[in-house]
């Protein structure tokens, strides 16, 4: 009959058998006691030495070398390959050395961002938005009463070090009760289920995935946008914001959140610089810091405040909006003036022009003149990634902000 194997104390556990450790630490044992006889062999400054000790010497430090080598190699090849292993601490210790950055936003634009970053420091942070309401995010809030997480599955997928994972996390079902659902938005979902807390469930993906950095949402609690319109009209929801149209006045949360995570004001008050953007002003970038607690933590960080611009203006939300309005749009929400704000001002081939003003979309207009009043320093140069889309190139904005560090 199967026996359960006895509990050992955690210090004793090696002595399990299989564990392919024993044999080695024989050897290195072995090699310690002959180096040892050798070298007492040696001291004695009178009389003869032995021939043999110089040969116990040498043999000992090698039998010792090779038990260590051997059992190190042992232990590591139950996680990864022991070949990589060095490349693999040499790329985590410096990245671990790397710079302190917050990034507030959502969708697409903070993604990239991040999966620049992530090259460059260990110490990224994203404070994610999750007002979203459309898509499977928007089915899975309905149903189960969540804050929004198709970006916080975004922002996880660009910050992990597992190279498959971005794959598996935007795999969308295409039929059954789960079609039009992405595993990641799923697997989300689950965590929260079983830890019966949406904060400890984003601590949880973060603890699996092996992010090098960390992914946040603004607040934990389920929050909705209500925007207000220039000719005093009010709506409420994201995708209803798009649909309805027209100039922003003000954006707000509801019901107002009280709560955030204490993991994001540490990150924010230890920063070493703070990143709004890119993404949509109204729905990703702005949201994302709301919480009047996130906003007191903003006011009070010492690090320098940059926001990147848009590229591209957005139908329904930004119509006609240039770099110094969304820049003002930002400031007046924030209750801060970023002092750095990046711009794209390298032309954009035609084509890809053509191709976005059939959706209604056209390049941010970028005056200085409104800038230098203001005060405000401006970066200026080619942000945008070769190809047939008009959006940030990952290395480009992050060589640019890191720069500023």
């Amino acid at each position: 009959m199967w026996k359960r194997r006895p509990r050992l104390p955690p210090a004793f556990r090696w002595l399990y058998p299989g564990m392919r450790v024993k044999r080695y630490a024989l050897v290195a044992f072995l090699g310690v006691v002959l180096f040892g006889l050798g070298l007492g062999e040696l001291l004695p400054p009178l009389g003869l030495k032995p021939p043999w000790a110089a040969l116990a010497l040498l043999l000992g430090g090698l039998l010792a070398v090779l038990g260590v080598r051997s059992m190190n190699r042992s232990m590591l090849s139950a996680f990864t390959e022991p070949e990589e292993v060095p490349e693999k601490v040499y790329v985590r210790r410096r990245l671990e050395r790397g710079p302190k950055v917050v990034a507030f936003g959502g969708g697409t634009g903070l993604s990239r961002v991040l999966r620049g970053l992530k090259e460059h420091t260990a110490n990224a942070t994203a404070i994610v938005a999750v007002t979203d309401d459309g898509g499977s995010t928007g089915r899975l809030r309905l149903s189960f009463g969540l804050p929004a997480v198709g970006d916080l599955v975004d922002c996880l997928s660009a910050l992990s070090d597992h190279p498959g994972l971005s794959r598996l996390l935007a795999h969308r079902f295409a039929r059954g009760e789960m079609a039009g659902h992405t595993f990641g938005n799923l697997l989300l979902v689950t965590l929260n289920e079983v830890a019966g807390d949406f904060a400890e469930a984003i601590l949880e993906a973060n603890a699996i995935l092996n992010l090098r950095g960390q992914v946040l949402p603004a607040t934990p609690e389920a929050v909705h946008l209500r925007a207000r319109f220039q000719d005093g009209a009010e709506v409420v929801g994201e995708v209803a914001i798009r649909q309805r149209g027209g100039r922003i006045r003000e954006v707000f949360l509801e019901p107002e959140p009280r709560e955030v995570m204490p993991e994001a004001l540490e990150a924010i008050r230890r920063a070493d610089l703070l990143v709004l953007g890119p993404g949509s002003l109204y729905t990703s970038v702005i949201p994302s810091f709301l919480p009047p607690r996130l906003k007191e933590a903003l006011a009070r960080a010492k690090a320098p405040l940059v926001y990147v611009v848009n590229l591209m203006t957005e139908p329904g939300e930004t119509d006609g909006y240039t770099a110094y309005e969304h820049y003002k749009a930002v400031a007046f929400h924030l209750g801060r003036r970023p002092e750095i704000v990046l711009v794209h001002t390298a032309p954009i081939p035609e084509e890809v022009l053509e191709r976005y003003a059939e959706e209604g979309r056209h390049p941010v207009a970028f005056d200085p003149r409104p800038f230098a009043l203001d005060g405000v320093r401006v970066l200026t140069g080619d942000f945008r990634e070769e190809g047939p889309l008009a959006q940030h190139d990952p290395e480009k904005v992050v060589r640019a902000l890191l720069g500023l560090v």
